[in-house]
């Protein structure tokens, strides 16, 4: 173990991230989709309104032991609204991933997460990784923080791609007034939008959202223009808006946009809303983006939305499919964030 451990170096505000790490991240920006835009707001490197103030960033780079050979990220930071789960990112093939090795590497990473100063147990709430990664991770936090992990996972997901060549040669949703079709939201529609918020996170135990937590995410995504809603009107019913999709992590060196909210009421189901404002979002998106990064729950009806908007690798064995999982810690032990 303290071989293992001298192979973890941290970072945290004050000494920055050196600029090797950052290559990293951006070399592999599809898979560290959610470590690099958070990096990237907190040193200035893409505008975020209002700057994230909260002090409490880590991350803990393990590389191969006697090289400078990076082979696993871990990230501890806090966003707008509150505390991340633990982000694990493998920058090795996971083919190669010897249990017995992955083992001992959890375990050195959990003792320093530790050995931080002043660092909590009940600070790690979930961790979320490609699954065999996160299994290995949770078995190590269990051993050496003694908390027990949860039976079931919060979620379980592939990653999935989209690009130009598999969107297909479908345009943009024709726009049926002025009122009504897809759009960027603006500021009016926030009351609207906090209440989907708080519907989906309603959907997506245990992270609830408040009224006003609600409230305050809405405002963030129509200020930072990282939200798009889908208006539709029954007969003479006042417009409303049947869809929302949020992309709130992008890098646009490496050309990388992720989709991190669908949502669509139960009123408006069924009408293939969904598919209507996703397309058109990642139709936009891929006018600057190279790839549309996006989670999709292993049973997940929505799969077969986003497969014919052409995302690709939403089923097992399809390329280039990755299986994510995030387990979460014995409730009572610890203190939930949210992401």
């Amino acid at each position: 173990m303290p071989g293992l451990l001298s192979s973890i170096q941290r970072f945290d505000l004050s000494t920055g991230i050196p600029e090797p790490v950052w290559a990293i991240l951006l070399a592999n920006a599809a898979r560290a989709n959610l470590i690099l835009p958070h990096a990237e707001k907190l040193f200035d490197r893409q505008k975020f309104t209002p700057k994230i103030s909260s002090t409490e960033q880590l991350w803990l780079v393990y590389s191969k032991p006697g090289t400078s050979e990076i082979q696993f990220i871990l990230s501890c930071t806090e966003g707008p609204l509150d505390k991340y789960p633990l982000f694990i990112l493998p920058i090795v093939p996971i083919a190669t991933l010897a249990p017995e090795l992955l083992k001992r590497v959890m375990e050195a990473l959990c003792s320093a997460l530790l050995n931080e100063p002043g660092f909590k147990r009940e600070r790690v709430f979930s961790v979320f990784s490609v699954k065999i990664v996160t299994e290995a991770f949770t078995l190590a936090w269990e051993k050496v923080a003694e908390i027990s992990r949860l039976k079931d996972p919060y979620y379980d997901a592939f990653l999935s791609v989209c690009t130009a060549s598999t969107l297909g040669p479908q345009q943009r949703a024709a726009v049926t007034s002025e009122d009504l079709g897809p759009r960027r939201a603006v500021e009016k529609d926030t009351d609207q939008i906090a209440v989907l918020c708080e519907q989906f996170a309603a959907t997506s135990a245990p992270f609830f959202l408040s009224k006003e937590k609600a409230l305050e995410e809405a405002r963030l995504l129509i200020a930072n223009k990282q939200v798009w809603v889908l208006e539709m009107q029954k007969h003479n019913e006042k417009p409303e808006i049947a869809t929302i999709v949020a992309v709130t992590r992008k890098s646009e060196l490496e050309g990388i946009a992720t989709i991190t909210k669908v949502y669509t009421p139960s009123k408006w189901r069924g009408k293939g809303c969904a598919k209507m404002l996703v397309r058109h979002v990642c139709v936009e998106l891929l006018e600057k983006y190279k790839q549309i990064v996006l989670y999709v729950g292993v049973d997940n009806p929505a799969k077969a939305v986003y497969s014919h908007v052409g995302f690709q690798g939403i089923s097992e064995g399809s390329l280039p499919s990755e299986r994510w999982l995030e387990i979460g810690f014995e409730r009572s032990k610890v203190k939930l964030g949210h992401w």
